[in-house]
Formats: structure tokens, sequence, C-alpha cells
């Protein structure tokens, strides 16, 4: 005759889950019910007990709320998103879901948006990943154009165009780089990134420019060796033509400083 030990007793009724039977990142709410030694296992109603362990939380109002998030900051752009796994089961959320970006994060062709349950008696978050496109008249360059580079009018050209991220990647008017210095090498019908442009320098090292100092009244102008590149408003050292002397002036336009008093 087989004799219950302590050990069989215990477990009548205990429910169990293996967690390596678990996909990875499955969430659950499981509830356990240990029977008390000697007497029969209690039947318990889970949904009595808490109605979200067996209602889900609706993982398309998730996805779409990241959508959104995505539109609010892109919105001439195209977004799809990863969806979570199907096998995720999440408590519904007793409040509106809140949707996040990272702090200061700029949008390129695949940004992490995070959406919430918080503030109520449901707590999670999960992160969904959303891929960004945009179809938009841009600029591309009609032929290789080199580091250093000024840019005219018939190195590029509009097209239109889809690319990966937002079209604050890049240069979409040609008053947006006419007259600017490649930072980098632009290939032949590549897109103008707005990071690969900047303002040529107004004084260029070595060069003779004009010192114009103002006072109540009276413009004072001199002249003088650059000793240093600058763009317009940054500061460059400037050695006097007559004295020799070494001061800083702000760079104004072509070949002319300011000297602030």
């Amino acid at each position: 005759m087989n004799k219950d030990t302590p050990l069989t007793l215990l477990t009548q009724g205990l429910a169990v889950v293996r967690r390596s039977a678990l996909p990875r990142g499955l969430v659950l709410g499981t509830l356990f019910v240990a029977a008390p030694l000697g007497l029969q296992p209690i039947p318990v109603d889970a949904k009595a007990v808490d109605a979200r362990v067996v209602d889900a939380q609706d993982l398309a109002a998730i996805d779409t709320a990241a959508k959104e998030e995505s539109r609010r900051q892109a919105p001439e752009s195209t977004v799809e998103t990863t969806p979570l796994d199907a096998r995720i089961r999440l408590a519904i959320c007793d409040r509106p879901l809140r949707t996040s970006l990272p702090p200061s994060v700029t949008l390129g062709p695949r940004a992490n948006v995070r959406v919430a349950c918080s503030g109520g008696l449901v707590n999670w978050s999960v992160t969904i990943s959303v891929a960004i496109s945009t179809e938009t008249a841009i600029i591309v360059a009609n032929r290789r154009i080199s580091i250093g580079s000024l840019i005219a009018a018939d190195d590029i050209s509009v097209e239109l165009r889809r690319f990966p991220g937002t079209a604050r990647c890049c240069a979409t008017q040609p008053d947006d780089v006419v007259g600017l210095r490649a930072r980098r090498t632009i290939p032949a019908a590549g897109v103008v990134p707005l990071d690969a442009i900047e303002q040529p320098p107004a004084i260029k090292r070595g060069e003779l420019v004009t010192v114009v100092a103002m006072l109540p009244g009276v413009e004072i102008r001199s002249s003088g060796v650059a000793l240093g590149d600058a763009r317009p408003g940054e500061a460059v050292r400037i050695r006097h033509s007559t004295s020799s002397k070494v001061f800083q002036a702000r760079a104004d336009t072509p070949g002319v400083v300011r000297v602030d008093r």
C-alpha cells in the first residue's frame, strides 16, 4: 500500500510552471495554490482573484501607440513597426498607454519607442522598434563632390526619392547647399546630408584682411593678417600689419573682421 509522504501531500494542487518551457521574454500572470497537508486541494476561480491574469492587453493597441508617437515626431514619414511576439501576455492597462522616445533623440532610419502602462494598478513597459522612411523632393549630387569643394548650382539637382530616415537628414532646397563646402566626399547620385556640408570660411589663414573697429560716432579701419580660418561670427586671431601685435577679432564677411569693444 502506497503511503503519501509529506512531499506528495504538499504538492497536491500546486500549479507548476517550468521556466525552461517559456519562450524568452514571455510575461505571465500565474496563480499558485497549494493544498494544506492532509487536505484536498481548494478550487480557486482565477477570474474572481484577478481578471487581468486571464484578459490580456491587446498587443495591436501597443503597436498603434508606437506608430502614433513616431508620426507625431515625423509626420511626413512612413512608419513601420516590428510587432511584439504574439505569445507575450501583458495585463490589461487600466490607464491610457504612455509613449516616449529616448531623450534628445534624433530620428533616423530606426528608432525605439517605449510604450508603458503606469500610474494605476498595472505597471509594465515594452520597447517597440520602428523603421522610418520618407518620400520627398531632395537634393542629389549630379557628380562626385570631393571633400573641401564648394558646391555650385550645376553640381546638384532636385529629385523625388524615398530614403531611410526623415527629411531633416538632408538638403531639400538648392539654397541649402549652393556656395557651401563639402565636409566629406558626396558620391554621384547620392543625397546631400546636412551634416556633410558647412559654411566656407569667410577668413582664411594667411590672408590680408580689413579690420573694422567701431567707436561712438567713428569707424576705424586698418589691416592685418589672419592667423587662422574662421566662418562668419567665429573668433579669429589677427596680427596687425603695422604694430605686429596679435589680437582677437570676429569674422564678418569675406576678407573683413570686426573688433568688439
